[in-house]
């Protein structure tokens, strides 16, 4: 166990977090989900506040955080907007991540100090047409031209796509290695032969970007090979591990935020002749809603001290440090996905008719969730991931 007593460097930043999201971005919320629109605005402002780079380093132009301190931005941050939550988190977590854990030092200066200072917007390309949750199986080539790489294919499922100013893509070198052959690369919007498709109309987080990106004939230079030759699913993986610590902690924000909002109705609902938080039917509703939130907070923050002590350097990792940090951001996942989904259903519900309607913060809030067992790796896989540990190493 940890000593959940955060710093007082983490505790300013969550203060000052909070206070942006609340004055600056929650008058926002309601119009970025309605019209589907891209808060530029709000994401300028959170590069000068410092908040697209608190786990960097500062050497690199971060805040340097860490994981704890990113986890407690993006907590204050799900409760306000989980568009922004999202936006956030492809720049940050599978954006610059994989630049801080295996790029060069040239690279980390090129792309991951700006987008530390907010810059530059990242994006991640893994997923295409025929690879979802099978990853391994993604089709987009990298044939080696000289000293360049030549990227053709489609990727899918593209977060933050129309607005980034770098991709990190992944792509076969060597079709006969499998998993293997698939290598990381960087590319930059201005190279020829990218193309993008039209924006997809999702349920929820609409003010996010999601787009199909095409990458034909684009030529890459060598240096942009990201880490080793035939190491990027690798890469990938480990920066999904990562990221899925923040996507934990955003639907901590969520969780309770559902609450606030759920308590707020039942203190000024009245039935039978009393407020509705007097009935014991709801009680219990609060009560499980705060248990489990509860329970993703402490597993949440301990996860995210053990990874602030691995350390930015996946070569120094142990294997016990990659099984369980794999195991536990899949158990995250899960956990943190489906107690934000039932925290927000048990709000509606408490709400009642109100709560079926377009004027509520809580109709938006129940959209929104539903992405978060699906996106970074579905909960189906997850348990795949989990059952598949535990059954090979137990519970360690």
């Amino acid at each position: 166990m940890i000593d959940f007593t955060f710093s007082e460097e983490q505790e300013l930043l969550r203060r000052s977090a909070r206070e942006f999201f609340e004055s600056e971005l929650r008058p926002l919320s309601e119009s970025i989900d309605r019209e589907a629109k891209f808060p530029a605005d709000i994401i300028r402002k959170m590069g000068q506040m410092g908040y697209m780079g608190v786990p960097v380093p500062e050497r690199y132009g971060g805040a340097g955080l860490g994981k704890v301190g990113y986890c407690l931005l993006m907590e204050e941050l799900g409760r306000v907007d989980a568009s922004v939550t999202t936006i956030l988190a492809a720049h940050c977590s599978l954006g610059s991540i994989p630049l801080l854990y295996f790029g060069s030092e040239e690279q980390k200066e090129r792309y991951l100090v700006p987008a530390a200072r907010g810059r530059t917007i990242h994006s991640f390309n893994l997923s295409e047409p025929e690879a979802g949750s099978d990853a391994a199986s993604i089709r987009t080539t990298a044939v080696r031209d000289g000293s360049d790489f030549i990227l053709n294919g489609t990727k899918l499922w593209a977060t933050n796509g129309k607005e980034a100013d770098v991709f990190i893509v992944f792509a076969v070198t060597d079709r006969k290695q499998g998993a293997r052959g698939i290598s990381a690369f960087i590319v930059e919007r201005g190279y020829d032969g990218l193309r993008f498709g039209s924006e997809e109309d999702k349920m929820g987080i609409r003010g996010s970007s999601t787009l199909q990106i095409y990458y034909d004939g684009v030529r890459v230079p060598r240096e942009n090979l990201l880490g080793e030759q035939g190491k990027g699913f690798s890469i990938a993986m480990t920066t999904l591990d990562v990221g899925r610590l923040s996507l934990a902690a955003g639907s901590l924000g969520a969780s309770r935020r559902a609450i606030e909002l759920a308590l707020q109705h039942a203190r000024n609902r009245v039935q039978f002749g009393r407020p509705i938080a007097e009935h014991q039917a709801i009680q219990f509703k609060l009560a499980d809603m705060g248990m489990k939130t509860e329970a993703l907070r402490y597993f949440l923050y301990n996860v995210a001290s053990r990874a602030d002590r691995m350390g930015n350097q996946p070569a120094t990792w142990t294997e016990n440090d990659r099984r369980s940090l794999t195991r536990h951001a899949a158990m995250l996942k899960v956990l943190a996905s489906e107690t934000a989904s039932f925290c927000v259903d048990e709000s509606l519900q408490i709400h009642g008719g109100t709560g079926f309607t377009r004027r509520t913060e809580i109709e938006r809030m129940y959209r929104d969730a539903r992405i978060s067992e699906i996106y970074e790796g579905t909960n189906e896989i997850q348990r795949m991931v989990i059952g598949r540990n535990i059954a090979r190493y137990g519970l360690e």
